[in-house]
């Protein structure tokens, strides 16, 4: 769900070839994998379940923790940062041509232990080198651990040190995106977090008015305008919701509405509604989503934002789990009834479509839904998007990450696991998903 990981799965395995011998404008280009024994690239996220920890115990243990992109000694070449829930993270550092050197051990970034879920390169102290900040999950099923910010020493390693920036939160972090929301100079930090299924993510929509602690999203801000070092958090008198009921799996940073300011679209899964908030430049957002789009993807996962049609204005796209294949399509759990759609509407939520969707921007503080007429509605079980212009012709094309391992919405699976007939009766369980 991450628009890094998308980035350095796109632009370091994989380059542009095109098919034609002299490679003019209008030839078809392809993608060419890169062997890792070539590029020295060599990671992966591998998960081990066990009884106590799976994606039944957890609904979020295939989710991945992300990569992070960029220039850690200034050479002018973007490095690599994996994340792994389980295993040691990895750092690789570019050595030019596509190939890279793993340097994990001296940099001191291992970050071992469970669960790490996104990683962010920001200069976050000001001194031109890019550090690396770690979420993690906290205080879970015996998991203790906390958000990690490596400052960057400038001789490739790294000393972890967010107790002192004040940004050592133990919780249900999914990502932390870093930017300039007061415009005073130095980079404040939204940080999403994510809810776990309790009796009260079945509320009303009224509790996202509610501070539920691990599970709500959070915002700080940077204060080194001032000579001060912790970022301060500022989170409800931001008017940014911090509540339980606030399923965080993706955030966007832009200024939808051209105003000079730097907007918030947040993707919430389950019952609650996606956030926009739009900055009103004085140190506070309002959320405006319910008023200005009509309706949002139900299982919200990552989103990206971009003008998809070169009018200079900023469209949403925001991922769900439909499948394209009418056999899989039916196999799982899809809408809602009516009379619970109904219900979720008197409980103070908004329309919402378990398909993906793409908000165009009406240029007046509107939205109209496309993602049908655009052909991007089904995408299967969806992860992260990445708007870009990949052929060079002028507009952005559409990569969508996705796949998961085993389907909790698969029809066989929900009737058994809710059916004590058939050995199953763990029905709350089987709401994770």
């Amino acid at each position: 769900m991450k628009n890094a990981c998308l980035l350095a799965l796109i632009f370091s395995f994989l380059i542009f070839s095109s098919c034609n011998e002299e490679g003019k404008s209008g030839s078809e280009y392809l993608f060419v994998e890169l062997d890792p024994n070539v590029t020295g690239i060599d990671f992966t996220n591998q998960l081990t379940e066990t009884e106590e920890f799976n994606i039944i115990e957890y609904l979020y243990f295939y989710n991945g923790g992300g990569v992070a992109v960029g220039d850690i000694n200034n050479d002018g070449l973007l490095d690599l940062y994996f994340s792994a829930n389980q295993l040691p993270n990895k750092l690789f550092l570019n050595k030019g041509n596509l190939v890279f050197e793993d340097i994990t051990a001296q940099s001191g970034l291992a970050s071992a232990g469970a669960w790490k879920t996104g990683v962010s390169m920001v200069d976050i102290n000001g001194d031109g080198l890019l550090d690396i900040y770690v979420c993690r999950l906290g205080d879970w099923k015996g998991i203790k651990g906390k958000n990690e910010l490596y400052l960057n020493n400038g001789d490739l390693t790294f000393t972890e040190n967010a107790a002192e920036f004040g940004l050592d939160f133990q919780g249900f972090s999914t990502q932390a995106a870093f930017f300039d929301y007061d415009l005073d100079g130095d980079l404040d930090m939204y940080l999403l977090n994510h809810a776990v299924h309790t009796a009260n993510s079945y509320c009303r929509a009224s509790l996202r008015y509610r501070d539920s602690g691990p599970s709500g999203d959070r915002l700080y801000r940077n204060n080194a305008d001032k000579g001060e070092k912790k970022l301060t958090p500022v989170t409800n008198e931001a008017g940014i919701f911090s509540s339980q009921i606030g399923y965080g799996l993706g955030v966007g940073i832009s200024d939808i509405n051209k105003d000079g300011w730097p907007d918030i679209y947040v993707s919430n899964d389950f019952n609650e509604n996606d956030y926009l908030y739009l900055n009103l430049g004085n140190g506070t957002f309002k959320e405006s989503g319910s008023e200005s789009i009509t309706q949002t993807s139900r299982f919200s996962m990552g989103n990206d934002l971009a003008d998809i049609n070169n009018d200079g204005w900023i469209d949403i796209l925001s991922l769900d789990m439909l499948p394209e294949d009418e056999i899989t399509q039916k196999r799982s759990a899809g809408e809602d009834s009516y009379e619970i759609y109904r219900l979720k509407l008197n409980f103070g939520y908004g329309r919402q479509v378990s398909r993906n969707t793409l908000q165009l921007n009406n240029r007046n503080g509107t939205f109209s839904e496309i993602a049908q007429l655009a052909g991007i509605s089904a995408t299967d079980w969806s992860w992260a998007p990445l708007f870009a212009d990949f052929d060079n012709d002028g507009w952005k094309d559409l990569f969508v990450y996705n796949g998961i391992l085993r389907r909790p919405n698969d029809m066989d699976y929900i009737n058994f696991i809710t059916n004590p007939e058939l050995g199953g009766g763990h029905g709350e369980k089987a709401g994770n998903q």
